[in-house]
This record gives structure tokens, sequence and C-alpha cells, in this order.
């Protein structure tokens, strides 16, 4: 295992990730790149599949989020795997883990293999978009570090809406223009209901909604509160 810089922490989840690292560094399968930068962001990868684009994408994320003043609370650490993630009955790019801290996810090559035509917000899947499903994980990982404890969640939406919102945000700006025209939906109005249902049905829409509405409140502080202390069926939008 290559160890670039390793940090020791005492935080549970961070042992944990560290024992991870420790079993896979006595076995030989894997190297490891700390990011650095404003965030202890920790790369965990099958030998010679290390790609600085992780970081990158997962420094973009950050950014985002610290202009709502949002910011990593704890060690984040992202193990590229060379498979496909079941995330509950079906295959997902990345999944986090709130208990460790872990963020798995697919490595670029993985998800090529997995369907002939991967598509993300209904384009093709290319590395521009794989940078966006590494952010979309991040703003995860950063909401549950702002958000309150809560033993058993009803429903995702919140913290959906934010990691679309992020997704979005930190695409070029042609990229994310084209995504947004495309999709034929406006914002999140008052009165509406943010929910799962909807992302399910429409996840391009449910991306683009949230996005145009987070940057487009007067005080997105406010609704940010009521999005991390949520835990309802949906979220109603005031």
């Amino acid at each position: 295992m290559k160890n670039r810089n390793l940090k020791v922490f005492s935080d549970p989840s961070t042992i944990i990730c560290i024992l991870t690292m420790l079993f896979f560094a006595q076995n030989g399968e894997s190297e490891e790149l700390n990011c650095g930068g404003s965030a202890f962001i920790t790369i965990v990868a099958p030998n010679n599949t290390i790609n600085r684009s992780v970081c990158d994408a997962s420094d973009k994320a950050i950014h985002f989020l610290g202009q709502y003043g949002l910011h990593p609370k704890h060690p984040i650490t992202i193990h590229l795997v060379d498979k496909t993630i079941d995330h509950n009955g079906y295959i997902a790019f990345g999944s986090y883990d709130r208990q460790s801290g872990i963020i798995q996810l697919m490595s670029y090559a993985a998800i090529m293999r997995t369907n002939q035509s991967p598509q993300m917000y209904d384009q093709p899947f290319d590395r521009e978009h794989y940078q966006g499903a590494i952010a979309h994980e991040v703003a995860h990982a950063i909401f549950h570090h702002n958000s309150r404890n809560v033993e058993k969640q009803l429903t995702n939406a919140s913290q959906e809406y934010l990691a679309h919102s992020t997704q979005l945000g930190t695409l070029s700006p042609k990229r994310r223009q084209q995504i947004i025209s495309s999709s034929d939906v406006g914002s999140w109005e008052s009165g509406d209901s943010i929910s799962e249902i909807y992302m399910g049905l429409n996840p391009t829409g449910f991306a683009v909604k949230s996005y145009l509405h987070l940057t487009g409140l007067a005080d997105p502080q406010r609704f940010i509160k009521i999005l991390l202390n949520h835990n309802w069926f949906y979220v109603s939008v005031p």
C-alpha cells in the first residue's frame, strides 16, 4: 500500500477506516492517497488505479457546500472498487455509509463495463459525470456531518436535494446548462413537496429543480437548516 501523508485520528469511524486500510496493506491489494486540502479525504483503491481527479471532484464538492456554511467535520474515506455496488437491491455508482464514514465508489472502468451505454441526467456517462457522481457522495457525507443525529430516517429526500444540487453545481457551466435546458422543469416552488417518489420518477428533474431552488434562494441557510433537521416522508417548500 502506498501511503502518502497518513494522519491518525481518534474518531471511531476513522479507526475503522484505518483498520480497513491496514488489512488491505497486509494483503498487498491497495494503495492510499491523502488528498489534503480543506478536509482529510483519503482514497483507498486497488493498486495503480488511483486517479487525482477523485480528489479534484471532492474538493469541488467541499467548495460548493462551503458557500452555504456546510463543511466536513470528520475524515472522509473513499474506497474505489472495481466491481458493482449493490445498494438496496439496485446497482449504484456510489454509496455512503454514515456509520463508518466510508464512501464506496465504483471505478470509472467498472461503471463503463457494467453497462454498454450508462447515462447520467439523460446524457451519456463520461468522466465529467464521473466527477459529478463523486461530488454527490461527498455531499452525502458532509450532510451527515452537519445534520442532527437521526436514528432512523423516514426519507432521504433532504440529503438527496443537497447531493444532487452539489452534483450539478460542480459540473462545468456548459454541461450544467445543457441539462437544465433539456429537463423542461423549473425550480421547486412554495407549497411543493420534495420527495423520493418524484426523484424516482424523474431523477434529472429532481436534480434540476433542487439546484435551481438552492441557488435561487435569498436566504439559503434558512432552508438548509430545515433540511439538516428534517425527518419526515417529504420536505415541504416554504
